[in-house]
C-alpha cells in the first residue's frame, strides 16, 4: 500500500494517507496538443475523440488540468507539465481503476497513465514551549551571523532570498512572520511608487511597508476581521489587486504568494490557512514551517531564523472544503508556482517541502526537475519519520525527497544524535535539526515539535543564509557548497549508519549535519576552536584544580581543517567569576595551518584561585585573534570551563554501572599501594591500581549476575595473603588472592547480601557467612563456607525464611567462636549460636521484613542486637533475654546498617531523609535526627578528617551529595558536594594513596568517585569509618574499640601490625613484646600477639606465628 504525508511527529504524527480511490492522473505525448474541454450540464466533453469516447463508456465523471498554470515552458524531457491531468471516476468505476490506466497507458496520445497519491497528515506537538532554539547553534547559524557585523547595522541582505512554505497555508500575519512576507514587486501598482509606498526608499517594498501604506491610506479592514494587516492587501476591494498578472508568471495579483487549492481547488491569491481551526492544529503545520524559515530576526519577538532576514512565500496546497484533518492535495502545483514566481522575480526560489511518502511518480518526477532545471529552484524535501505505525526508524525512499534533483533532508537532535524514529537512505542529502523545534503557529503563538517537517526548513534556511552571502551563485553552486561543508560528525556519533545501518547503499545521513558557518567561511575564514585544555597546578603535583591553588591554564587550539591557514594568532582570557584572578591572560600561538593544532608559544595563561571559590565549573571566554592567508581578520570568542574540585585525580571513575556494593581499598599484590576492588551492578568484579583499571586473564571477572553486597577481606587460609570475598545474585560466592581465583561456590540460590568472615567453628582459619534469598522458601538456609571453598560442619543451614541482607558475627556466648545473626524477610530476628542451635529468647518477632544488615554493641555487661526494620522502626534487642531495649520510629523503611562514633553511639539513616543519633539506651543525641535531604546509603560513617582529635560524620546520599560534619555538626567547607549521579554504596574513610590526608570513596549509579579531604592527618584512624567496621564487615562494635579491634579495621590474630599480612614484621613485633617492650604496642597489638588464646604472650606465640607464616 503506497502512501504520501505531511511529516511532522515522529511519535504522533500518524500517516493515514493512501492512493487516491477516486482520480488518477494521465499524461499525453509532448507532439500531442493539449486538450479542450467542454463543460455542460450534462458533464464534459474533450477535442480528442478517443479519449473522449473511452471516457463516456467508463463513466469518468470529470477531468481537470493537474497544474492549471502550467504552460509550454513547463516541461522536463518530453514530459510536459500542461498535458498531465487529473481523472475522477464514479464510486462504481473505482474497482477498475488499476484497468482504466493500463487501458490509457496503451492510447498512443497518451505517454502514461498512473496513480495518484493523497496525503493525510494527523499529529499532535510534542511540547507547548522550548526556552531555546538549539537547532541555531546545531548548524552553526549564531556563528555563521558574524561574517556580517550586525551590531552595527550591516544585516544579511534577505531581499532576494525567497524561500517558499508549499503546504497547508501560512499566516503570514503572526507578528514574528510579517515583516518577513515575501512581497511580490512586480503586483506592487505603479501609482503606489507616488504615493511614497517605499518609505525607506530602498527600492523594494517590504511586508511592513504594505501594511504602513494602507494605514496611511485608510484602506481599512476590507476583509473584516477587526484589524488592518498584510491580509486585507489581498481581500476583495484591495486596491493591490488589479486583476492583471504584471510580471508575466501566469498568476494575477499574487503580491505573498499563491492557494493552488481554494476550497474547492479553485485558485486564489491568498494562501492563509483555513478559517476558524485549531491555532496548532494540524492547519498550523506551514506556518511552523515558514518560522523556521523566515521568522524576523532581532525583534524582541519569540524566535529568530537562521536566514535571518530572508523572506517567506507563502504557499497553501490544501483544500479548505476537506474535513478532519488536512492533506496535501495540490503540492506539485504549489511546487510549480513557487518555481516560476521567484524566476519571474529576478532570482530563485527555495522551495520547502515538509511532506512525501512512499510511490514513485512520473509527473511529480517531472514538476520537480522543471522547477530545478528550468526555474533554477532549490527543492528541499522531508525525508521521512519512519514507519508510523511503530514509531520507529525506517530504511526506505520517500517522494519527493527521494527524486534526483531534491535535497533530501532527514531529522536529527540537535547534539548530532539518531532518535531512532525517523527514515534514513542512501538518497537523503543532509542531516538537520528536527526534535523540539521551537517556531511559530496560528495567531501569536509558538511552539515546539518533532519531525523531519522542522529539519527540511531547518536546511532550507541555511541554504537561503547562504545565498544571502553569496547572491550571484546558482542552484547548483549553493548546493555543492552546503554539501561539501556539512559536518560527519553525525557519523562519528552515529557509525553505523555511514553503511546504512547493515542495509543497502552508504552514507545514509547524507553528506552530514548542515554546517552554514563552514559552508559561508571556508573559503576565505580559519575557524579556530578549543582542541584540548588542561590544568599544571603549581600548589601540587595531582593536576586537579582544588580551591586556593595557583595553576597553570594551557589552552591548545586546532585550526579546523578544510578551511585556510591562520597567522598571528593571540588568545586572551577573561571570566566573571569573581573569585579567579587571571596572572597571565594573554597566549601566543602564532601560525595555525588549517588541520593544525597548537600550544602556547612560552607563558601559557595562569590562573589563581580564592579560598572561599565555590566547588564545580568555572566559565571563561577565550578571544581568539589572527589573520587568514587572505588577509580576513579573524575574531572569535570560544568559552572553556575548569572544573573546582576535591575528587581524587583519576577520578569520578566512570564504571558504567551502578556500584551498590561497598568497595574494598587494600594493598592486594604488596607492592605498597593500595588497590581499589569493586563489583558493580553488571555481575563483573573490578580492580583500580594505579588510577587505571586492571585488565588481565581474570579481571574484570564476570560473576553473571548482579553484586548487591560489599566485598569483604581478610586472611582466610593464614597463609599471608590477602583474600577478598565476593557473592553473586547468580548464586556463586567467589575468594581471590592476588593471584587470582580460589574458589567459587554454588548456592543454586541468589546470593544478595554482604559475606562476612569471621571463625564459626574451632580451627584457626576463617570462614564465609552468607544468607540465601530465592526461593522455595521453605530451603532457604545460612550458608557457612570454609577457606577451600568447602561447607563448614553443619551448614548450610536451612532457615526456611529468605535472608536479603548480609549477617553479622560476634561470640555472643564468650566460647571464642563467632555466631551469626540475621534477619529474614519473614520479621524475624535470629541469633545462630556455633553450635548450630538457636540461641535462647530467639528469634524475635519484629513485625515487618528487615532488609538491614544487623550490627552487634558488644557491651561489658550485655550484648545488644541492632537492626532497621521495613515498618519505619529500628529494634535495639538484649541478647540475653530477647527483650526490646529501646525502638526508633521514623518516618521511613530503615535500610542502612547500624554504626557507631567512639563514644558508643549508635548512628542509622532512613528513608526519610534523617541521620538518626541514639545511646546505648535510646536516648537521642543533641541535633538529632539530622535532615539531609533524601535517602542515606550504606551507614554512617567516622573518622577524624581534619586532625583535630575528634571524630567528623561522612553521609553519602540518594540525592547525590556527601555530606562531612565536624563532631559539633556543622558542615566540613565545600560540603556537601552535590553529584550528578546518586551516591549507591556506602562511603569509606582511608588514605587511599597514601599522601597523608584521608579520602572519602563511594560508589554511585554510574562510577566510583573519591574525595580528597585536604588536611594531613594520622590517617591510622581509631573510627568506624567502613562500611560494617572492618573490612572483614563483621559489624560488632566493643566500647573503646571502634573498628574491629583497637582501632585495626580487619583485626586478625598474628596481624600485628595490621597491614592484613602475617609475615617476619609481626615476627618482630612479637619478640620485642615478649623482651618487654609492653608499652610500645597498642591494645589491638597486645590482642594480636597472643596467637595461641591462652592470654599469655610468650615463647608459644612466636613458634605458632612461625608456623603461620610457614603454611602450617
Amino acid at each position: 500500500m503506497k502512501k504520501l504525508i505531511i511529516i511532522l511527529s515522529c511519535l504522533n504524527f500518524l500517516l493515514s494517507s493512501d492512493v487516491s480511490e477516486n482520480t488518477f492522473l494521465f499524461c499525453l505525448e509532448s507532439n500531442i496538443r493539449p486538450l479542450e474541454i467542454t463543460r455542460s450540464n450534462e458533464g464534459f466533453s474533450l477535442d480528442n475523440e478517443l479519449l473522449n469516447t473511452y471516457f463516456e463508456n467508463n463513466n469518468i465523471l470529470n477531468i481537470e488540468k493537474w497544474i492549471p498554470q502550467a504552460t509550454e515552458q513547463d516541461y522536463d524531457g518530453d514530459i510536459y507539465l500542461n498535458r498531465i491531468y487529473r481523472v475522477y471516476v464514479s464510486d462504481e468505476t473505482r474497482k477498475d481503476i488499476a484497468v482504466i490506466i493500463s487501458d490509457l497507458s496503451s492510447f498512443s496520445s497518451v505517454k502514461y497513465a498512473e496513480n495518484e497519491f493523497i496525503r493525510t497528515p494527523k499529529y499532535s506537538p510534542n511540547d507547548p514551549m522550548v526556552d531555546v532554539q538549539c537547532s541555531l547553534n546545531a548548524i552553526k547559524a549564531k556563528s555563521a551571523w558574524d561574517f556580517w557585523d550586525i551590531p552595527n547595522g550591516v544585516i544579511p541582505n534577505g531581499s532576494q532570498v525567497i524561500m517558499a512554505s508549499v503546504d497547508t497555508g501560512v499566516d503570514y500575519t503572526h507578528p514574528d512572520l510579517q515583516n518577513n512576507s515575501w512581497i511580490n514587486q512586480a503586483e506592487i501598482p505603479e501609482f503606489m511608487a507616488e504615493t511614497g509606498i517605499d518609505q525607506n526608499g530602498d527600492g523594494d517594498v517590504d511586508a511592513s511597508e504594505v501594511v504602513e501604506w494602507m494605514l496611511d491610506n485608510n484602506i481599512g479592514d476590507l476583509n473584516g476581521d477587526g484589524e488592518v494587516n498584510l491580509r486585507d492587501a489581498v481581500s476583495d476591494g484591495s486596491p493591490f489587486e488589479d486583476g492583471i498578472d504584471n510580471d508575466g508568471n501566469g498568476y494575477a495579483d499574487d503580491l505573498l504568494g499563491w492557494d493552488p487549492s481554494g476550497a474547492y481547488g479553485t485558485d486564489d491569491n491568498d494562501p492563509y490557512p483555513k478559517e476558524g481551526v485549531g491555532s496548532s492544529s494540524t492547519w498550523a503545520h506551514g506556518t511552523h514551517v515558514a518560522g523556521i524559515l523566515a521568522a524576523t530576526s532581532d525583534n524582541d519577538l519569540g524566535m529568530a531564523s537562521t536566514s535571518y532576514n530572508g523572506k517567506f512565500m507563502s504557499v497553501k496546497v490544501s483544500r479548505d472544503n476537506q474535513s478532519g484533518e488536512p492533506g496535501i492535495n495540490d503540492g506539485y502545483a504549489g511546487i510549480l508556482y513557487a518555481a516560476k514566481a521567484g524566476y519571474y522575480a529576478g532570482t530563485f526560489t527555495i522551495i520547502n517541502n515538509s511532506w512525501g511518502g512512499g510511490g514513485y511518480s512520473a509527473s511529480e518526477n517531472a514538476t520537480i526537475n522543471t522547477a530545478f532545471n528550468t526555474y533554477g529552484a532549490i527543492n528541499v524535501c522531508a525525508a521521512g519519520n519512519g514507519d508510523e505505525n511503530s514509531g520507529s526508524q525506517e530504511y526506505g525512499s520517500h517522494y519527493p525527497s527521494s527524486y534526483q534533483n531534491s535535497t533530501s533532508v532527514c531529522a536529527m537532535g540537535c547534539s548530532y544524535s539518531w532518535g531512532n524514529w525517523a527514515t534514513y537512505h542512501y538518497t537523503v542529502d543532509l542531516a538537520a535539526p528536527g526534535e523540539g523545534i521551537h517556531s511559530a503557529v496560528i495567531g501569536t503563538g509558538y511552539e515546539a515539535w518533532d519531525g523531519s517537517s522542522m529539519a527540511s526548513p531547518n536546511a532550507a534556511s541555511a541554504i537561503g543564509l547562504l545565498k544571502a552571502y553569496y547572491p550571484s551563485w546558482s542552484n547548483q553552486q549553493l548546493l555543492d557548497r552546503i554539501y561539501m561543508s556539512a559536518d560527519r560528525r553525525v557519523y562519528e556519533v552515529n557509525p553505523e549508519y555511514e553503511t546504512c545501518n547493515g542495509n543497502s547503499g552508504e552514507d545514509c545521513f547524507g553528506h552530514g549535519m548542515v554546517d552554514v558557518y563552514k559552508a559561508i567561511g571556508m573559503d576565505f575564514s580559519p575557524n579556530v576552536y578549543i582542541n584540548s585544555s588542561y590544568v599544571d597546578v603549581v600548589s601540587d603535583d595531582d593536576n586537579v584544580l582544588n580551591p586556593g591553588e595557583t595553576a597553570d591554564f594551557i589552552v591548545e587550539l586546532y585550526n579546523e581543517e578544510g578551511w585556510v591557514d591562520a597567522n598571528a594568532v593571540i588568545a586572551y582570557l577573561s571570566t566573571d567569576n569573581e573569585n579567579v584572578t587571571i596572572v597571565n591572560s594573554t597566549a601566543t600561538y602564532g601560525a595555525l595551518s588549517n588541520g593544525g593544532t597548537s600550544s602556547p608559544i612560552g607563558l601559557p595563561f595562569q590562573i589563581e584561585l580564592d579560598d572561599n571559590i565555590s566547588l564545580g565549573e568555572i566559565d571563561f571566554n577565550v578571544d581568539i585573534a589572527g589573520i587568514s592567508a587572505s588577509g580576513y581578520q579573524y575574531t572569535n570568542t570560544l568559552e572553556v570551563s575548569l572544573t573546582v574540585s576535591l575528587f581524587q585525580s583519576g577520578y569520578p571513575f566512570d564504571s558504567n554501572s551502578e556500584i551498590r556494593s561497598a568497595p574494598l581499598v587494600i594493598d592486594l599484590d604488596e607492592d605498597g599501594m593500595n588497590e581499589i576492588i569493586f563489583a558493580d551492578y553488571n555481575g563483573e568484579i573490578r580492580i583500580i591500581k594505579d588510577g587505571l583499571e586492571l585488565e588481565d586473564n581474570i579481571f574484570p571477572y564476570d560473576t553473571g549476575d548482579q553484586v548487591w553486597g560489599a566485598v569483604s577481606s581478610a586472611d582466610l587460609d593464614l597463609d599471608g595473603l590477602i583474600d577478598f570475598v565476593v557473592a553473586s545474585k547468580s548464586g556463586y560466592l567467589y575468594a581471590f588472592d592476588m593471584n587470582g581465583l580460589k574458589f567459587s561456590y554454588n548456592a543454586n540460590r541468589w546470593l544478595i547480601g554482604t559475606p562476612v568472615i569471621g571463625n564459626v567453628d574451632s580451627d584457626q582459619e576463617l570462614e564465609i557467612v552468607i544468607g540465601g534469598y530465592q526461593g522455595p522458601t521453605s530451603s532457604c538456609p545460612i550458608y557457612a563456607v570454609n577457606h577451600d571453598g568447602t561447607d563448614v560442619t553443619g551448614f548450610p543451614y536451612v532457615i526456611g525464611e529468605k535472608i536479603k541482607s548480609g549477617v553479622a558475627i560476634a561470640d555472643m556466648n564468650d566460647n571464642g567462636i563467632d555466631d551469626i545473626i540475621f534477619g529474614t524477610d519473614t520479621d524475624f530476628i535470629y541469633v545462630l549460636l556455633d553450635d548450630q542451635t538457636i540461641a535462647p529468647n530467639f528469634p524475635v518477632d519484629l513485625g515487618s521484613d528487615i532488609r538491614s544488615e544487623p550490627a552487634v554493641y558488644m557491651a561489658e555487661n550485655e550484648k545488644v542486637v541492632l537492626t532497621g526494620c521495613k515498618n519505619n522502626n529500628f529494634y535495639a534487642l538484649n541478647y540475653s533475654t530477647g527483650d526490646l531495649r529501646f525502638v526508633i520510629v521514623t518516618g521511613d523503611d530503615i535500610y542502612n546498617s547500624p554504626s557507631f562514633d567512639n563514644q558508643g553511639n549508635i548512628y542509622f539513616g532512613s528513608d526519610d531523609g534523617n541521620v538518626y543519633a541514639v545511646d546505648i539506651n535510646g536516648n537521642a543525641l543533641d541535633g538529632f535526627p539530622l535532615y539531609v535531604g533524601d535517602t542515606v546509603s550504606g551507614s554512617v560513617i567516622f573518622s577524624d578528617l581534619d586532625g583535630d582529635q575528634s571524630e567528623d560524620m561522612v553521609i553519602g546520599t540518594g540525592s547525590g551529595e556527601i555530606f562531612a560534619f565536624h563532631s559539633d555538626l556543622t558542615l566540613f567547607e565545600y560540603f556537601p558536594i552535590n553529584y550528578q549521579f546518586p551516591i549507591a554504596s556506602s562511603p569509606q574513610v582511608i588514605d587511599i594513596d597514601s599522601d597523608g590526608d584521608l579520602d572519602i570513596i563511594a560508589g554511585t549509579s554510574g562510577d566510583l568517585i573519591v574525595v580528597d579531604v585536604k588536611y594531613y592527618v594520622d590517617v591510622n584512624t581509631n573510627s568506624w569509618s567502613l562500611y560494617k567496621g572492618d573490612w572483614a564487615r563483621t559489624g560488632n562494635y566493643s566500647p573503646g574499640d571502634s573498628s574491629g579491634i583497637g582501632g585495626c579495621d580487619s583485626p586478625n590474630l598474628g596481624d600485628i601490625n595490621c597491614d592484613q599480612i602475617i609475615d617476619i614484621l609481626d615476627v618482630i613485633s612479637i619478640v620485642n613484646i615478649v623482651l618487654g617492650d609492653i608499652n610500645s604496642y597498642s591494645e589491638y597489638e597486645l590482642w594480636s600477639a597472643d596467637v595461641t588464646g591462652d592470654q599469655i604472650i610468650d615463647i608459644l606465640d612466636i613458634i605458632a606465628l612461625v608456623n603461620i607464616i610457614f603454611g602450617n
